[in-house]
């Protein structure tokens, strides 16, 4: 880091551009654009600000990468530029958000992580039916996996479906019944 009292610092958070984000460390950082602090030159490799990393030695935590293209928010060590942290990822319109997102309560939001191709996890405390509320894995073909309160549902996305309601084990809507 620039010791220099006559270095300009950058302090706060500024809006990035991803660029690359294949690491050759695989761990999570990437090259960005921050045109407010380096102008049309690319960052250096932004450390990535994980929510949770384990100590050095058994491997434990959180990688998320977001995409080329993705907004990010970088940050400088010290304010030094020479040092990136990308701290985060915006959403740059409305449409952005994945949908499930959007299907909760307002102020009880689902939580969801959601890749490109559209498979998700989401975390609901709507009301529980087979398709709300708990627990849902989801693929991008529709084959998915609710657990809630009302039940457990499995379905194929092609028609086959599993579902178990108390007691009950039924088979693609009835037409096996185990109790």
């Amino acid at each position: 880091m620039s010791d220099s009292p006559a270095a300009r610092r950058f302090y706060g958070k500024y809006r990035g551009t991803v660029l690359i984000n294949v690491d050759p460390e695989r761990r999570g950082r990437m090259i960005c654009m921050v045109p407010d602090v380096l102008g049309l030159l690319p960052s250096n490799w932004c450390e990535a600000c994980a929510p949770l990393a384990g100590p050095t030695g058994p491997p434990m935590g959180v990688y998320l990468v977001p995409p080329i293209g993705a907004g990010v928010w970088v940050e400088f060590e010290q304010g030094d530029p020479g040092y990136p942290i990308w701290t985060g990822c915006r959403f740059g319109a409305p449409s952005d958000v994945p949908p499930l997102a959007t299907l909760g309560n307002p102020a009880d939001p689902n939580i969801v992580l959601q890749t490109l191709l559209q498979h998700s996890i989401s975390l609901s405390d709507m009301p529980p039916s087979p398709i709300t509320g708990g627990i849902m894995l989801k693929s991008t073909t529709g084959a998915m996996i609710v657990v809630n309160d009302s039940g457990i549902y499995l379905s194929n996305g092609k028609g086959a479906t599993i579902t178990l309601i108390g007691p009950a084990i039924t088979m693609n809507n009835g037409a096996l019944t185990v109790i």
